[in-house]
């Protein structure tokens, strides 16, 4: 792909895939399961996250929309926000704001110094901020568990909640059961507004999702911290062991339905 945007090529960089998933609403994929979502509205566009920005993420999105671009992080991990200096500023939670340039390894060089703004301009946004991009409001909704910072997003033109990392279409990744805890005040607060949205858009493993997994989310998180989880087996979670990783500890695996929630061995 050509277009404004030099971009510098890696030799490990994934291919991006995109398609219009609902109107005026992209889906952006960069390798097997990570997506970041454009929201094109009559007058502004809001990116959802920016994922590596590695390849040709900067052109794909100047592809997309000849609109002024918003970008919001869902919260701080940097296959979130590596795209970040693509852009001039960035919205996100203030708890995000400490995680947010920092990398899983390495930045090469060459490919940091080609990026326009290293130091982009942060404006931190709480529960309630709405982004009005014309004809389309998407409202911010605080829900803390994966990570102190996320962020769902509400949109309120295609009935759409874009849920970041905070459960993905077969799993929730957490922490301790302070975490699962946290998990399950989020999800109690989502399905009390279910008639607001019809799909569910996670960053990852699949978008659409039924609503329906909020319930069996629910039940999982309820029974765990009952000290009775479904089914828990030891879970090595190989894709959450990198050096310094909150995940870098035994895990168990309780399911209910397709709904799975990955947390820590309390007694390991």
């Amino acid at each position: 792909m050509h277009g404004r945007f030099k971009v510098v090529r890696l030799p490990n960089d994934e291919n991006f895939y995109y398609w219009e998933v609902f109107p005026n609403t992209w889906n952006i994929q960069y390798g097997n399961a990570l997506y970041c979502f454009m929201l094109i509205g009559n007058e502004k566009a809001l990116l959802i996250d920016t994922t590596y920005g590695r390849g040709d993420f900067p052109n794909i999105i100047d592809r997309l929309t000849d609109k002024p671009v918003i970008v919001a992080n869902t919260h701080g991990h940097y296959d979130h926000t590596g795209g970040n200096p693509w852009f001039p500023k960035a919205y996100m939670h203030p708890e995000s704001v400490k995680d947010c340039r920092r990398s899983f390894e390495p930045v090469d060089p060459e490919f940091w110094a080609n990026m326009p703004y290293p130091d982009y301009e942060i404006e931190t946004i709480e529960e309630g901020y709405v982004f009005d991009l014309g004809g389309r409001k998407v409202e911010c909704i605080h829900t803390p568990a994966h990570h102190p910072g996320s962020m769902a997003f509400l949109d309120h033109g295609q009935r759409l909640l874009f849920s970041g990392d905070e459960f993905d279409s077969g799993q929730a990744n957490l922490h301790n059961l302070d975490s699962v805890e946290a998990f399950l005040k989020n999800m109690i607060k989502l399905k009390a507004r279910e008639n607001e949205y019809d799909f569910v858009m996670p960053s990852h493993n699949g978008a659409p999702i039924t609503k329906r997994y909020v319930d069996d989310f629910i039940v999982n998180a309820k029974d765990i911290l009952a000290g009775k989880p479904h089914h828990a087996i030891l879970d090595d979670a190989p894709g959450y062991s990198l050096t310094n990783s909150p995940w870098k500890r035994t895990r168990l695996r309780s399911r209910v339905g397709q709904a799975s929630i990955v947390y820590n061995d309390p007694n390991a």
